[in-house]
């Protein structure tokens, strides 16, 4: 099993899939802006690139027409059903309890108008926040944690990130930081050198 660094300093968060629970409002989201667009892409096939940014997965899925047409109606959507959204169970207060003694940050493929909203509802505090707004190239680029490190003057091995999909694996590689992955999320790992957990209390654990 892979080796975590025992002088972490920082923790970092994927959003959809480790701290909130979003298949539905993404589900929903992607069948009408399918609707509208004529697109015949079911949701499974969008659901295979959770982890990446929204216009990487349309690169994947081959869609390339309307691009920008297409993400404003998926953003439109998701914001009229983000009552589907919710906080899976203790996150606020592990956070919080995390928060006590590391720096806790949120790197997400989501754009930074719905990730301010989320976070918002939700009242979940970090120190810093990562979007793809916020950066030339978003996960699983490592350009996020190259700026974390610059910023608060730490190495690669004393960040954490804690993620669900193969994708976020392979940002962790790209970056050479330490990985954890998220076993109640919306992706599957099988390699069985990754360390996992089933829920955020475990992170404990491997610190």
């Amino acid at each position: 099993m892979q080796q975590i660094s025992k002088k972490i300093k920082i923790i970092c968060f994927d959003l959809d899939g480790v701290l909130i629970n979003s298949l539905k409002n993404m589900n929903y989201a992607w069948k009408m802006t399918c609707l509208e667009n004529k697109l015949k892409v079911p949701f499974f096939k969008y659901k295979k690139y959770i982890g990446l940014t929204f216009f990487d997965i349309l690169e994947k899925l081959d869609i390339k027409k309307n691009k920008k047409k297409i993400f404003s109606d998926y953003n439109k959507f998701s914001k009229k059903k983000i009552n589907l959204i919710k906080l899976y169970p203790f996150i606020n207060k592990e956070l919080k309890k995390i928060k006590k003694k590391y720096l806790i940050g949120l790197i997400t493929s989501k754009n930074r108008k719905r990730t301010t909203r989320i976070i918002d509802k939700f009242r979940l505090k970090f120190d810093f926040v990562y979007t793809p707004d916020d950066l030339k190239r978003g996960k699983p680029n490592p350009e996020s944690i190259l700026k974390i490190k610059k910023i608060f003057k730490v190495k690669s091995n004393e960040i954490l990130y804690i993620g669900d999909t193969i994708h976020d694996y392979t940002f962790s590689i790209n970056s050479r930081i330490n990985f954890l992955f998220a076993n109640w999320g919306y992706g599957n790992i099988v390699n069985k050198k990754i360390c996992k957990i089933k829920k955020l209390s475990e992170i404990y654990k491997f610190l």
